[in-house]
């Protein structure tokens, strides 16, 4: 599992415009069922991985909780980042495929 390869897909999600960050803007994707996969880091506030993991789970969006806050906000251009959704099933998919590699705590 190597966070540079998951950086890289994460940058390439984001020129992309598929990816989209912060605790309301994820909620609203997972609701609206355009979210694919959600990123959750590890220093995020309790409450706010306790609300992501409930709604990614009624909705049926596997979710990762990995990272730091700094290094999710780098990828959106921000100083923090608790929470990133991917949108596009593609990038899901590889951002994943890197994640999940010898890992069984996906939700």
């Amino acid at each position: 599992m190597s966070w540079e390869r998951v950086k890289q897909m994460l940058h390439l999600a984001r020129r992309a415009r598929v990816i989209i960050g912060g605790d309301r803007a994820v909620r609203l994707a997972i609701r609206k069922r355009r979210a694919k996969f959600i990123l959750i880091a590890e220093d995020a506030a309790e409450r706010t991985k306790r609300n992501i993991l409930f709604y990614a789970r009624r909705a049926g969006v596997p979710a990762v909780v990995y990272g730091r806050k700094e290094e999710l906000g780098l990828v959106q251009n921000r100083s923090s980042c608790a929470v990133i959704a991917v949108m596009d099933e593609n990038f899901a998919r590889g951002i994943m495929q890197y994640l999940t590699a010898g890992r069984e705590d996906i939700m």
